[in-house]
């Protein structure tokens, strides 16, 4: 940041302030609330108000969804004729060489 010219100090001033959301809350999550806060604190410019909750990437959330929509049914996977064989008949290791022995 220093190297970009932001302002560390301001960045971390945002934390100092009695109000901050980090300082509410259950003493044994206090670490965990002031590591998020100053991750906000320095990721988020400083026209912007601090996030009091966690951030949602909307497009993450989209693609990790198990909700189905309308259109899914069309890109269903067809059943299979026969079912697989049982987990103790599937052949795990290569089969022995056929053929003239030593």
């Amino acid at each position: 940041m220093a190297e970009a010219g932001e302002p560390l100090t301001a960045h971390l001033a945002r934390l100092a302030p009695d109000t901050a959301a980090w300082r509410t809350g259950p003493p044994a999550d206090t670490a965990e609330r002031l590591l998020l806060a100053a991750h906000y604190a320095l990721t988020t410019p400083l026209d912007a108000p601090l996030p009091t909750g966690p951030r949602v990437s909307t497009s993450a959330a989209r693609s990790r969804s198990t909700t189905t929509g309308p259109d899914t049914t069309a890109h269903q996977q067809p059943v299979p004729a026969q079912p697989a064989a049982p987990a103790h008949h599937r052949q795990t290791a290569p089969a022995p060489r056929q053929g003239r022995g030593r």
